[in-house]
C-alpha cells in the first residue's frame, strides 16, 4: 500500500516586515496619547468653570454690599465683611460712606479688570480690581480684597477710586 500525501504549500512570506508586537505597542501608544490629551482638556475645563464660579460669587458679593449701601442698611453691608475685616471697618465708616448717593445707584453690573485667588495655609483670599456699571451708564471703579471661609466669599475691603 501506497501512501499519497499531498505536497505541502509553498511558504508564505512574512506581510511587511514587522512583527506583531511593535504594531500594538504602537496601538497602546497612540491609545495612551489620546486618553491623556482627553483628561488634559477635561482638567483644564474643569479649572476654567471652577475660576468662572468663584469670580461670579465674589461679584455678587460686592453686588449685595452696593445693594445694602443704595438701602443704607448698615446691618446686612457688616454682615457681609468676615471677621478679620471687621475690625478696619466700622458703623461710622460704613455711614460716612453709604452719605455718598452718588456711589450707591442702581448696579446694573461689574466688569472684572483683574483678579488673583490665592491659597495658602491662612486660608483663600481674593483681590479684585473691577469697575461698577450702573445703570444710568456711569461707571465707578473699585479694589477689593475678600477671604473665603467654606464656601463663602466675605469682604475684607473694598476701596472706591
Amino acid at each position: 500500500m501506497t501512501l499519497y500525501l499531498p505536497p505541502l504549500p509553498p511558504a508564505q512570506p512574512q506581510s511587511g516586515g514587522r512583527p506583531r508586537w511593535v504594531l500594538i505597542g504602537i496601538g497602546a501608544g497612540l491609545l495612551s496619547l489620546v486618553l491623556c490629551c482627553a483628561l488634559f482638556a477635561f482638567g483644564g475645563w474643569q479649572l476654567f468653570s471652577g475660576v468662572i464660579d468663584e469670580t461670579t460669587a465674589i461679584q455678587q458679593v460686592v453686588r449685595d454690599f452696593m445693594d445694602a449701601g443704595r438701602r443704607q442698611d448698615i446691618a446686612a453691608a457688616e454682615a457681609l465683611f468676615a471677621d478679620a475685616g471687621s475690625v478696619s471697618v466700622s458703623r461710622d465708616d460704613l455711614e460716612r460712606l453709604f452719605a455718598n448717593r452718588q456711589l450707591f445707584r442702581e448696579v446694573e453690573g461689574t466688569s472684572l479688570r483683574s483678579f488673583n485667588i490665592s491659597s495658602n495655609t491662612k486660608g483663600t483670599t481674593a483681590e479684585i480690581a473691577s469697575t461698577l456699571n450702573y445703570t444710568d451708564g456711569g461707571t465707578q471703579p473699585f479694589l477689593a480684597r475678600l477671604l473665603k471661609e467654606g464656601d463663602r466669599w466675605w469682604l475684607v475691603r473694598i476701596d472706591f477710586s
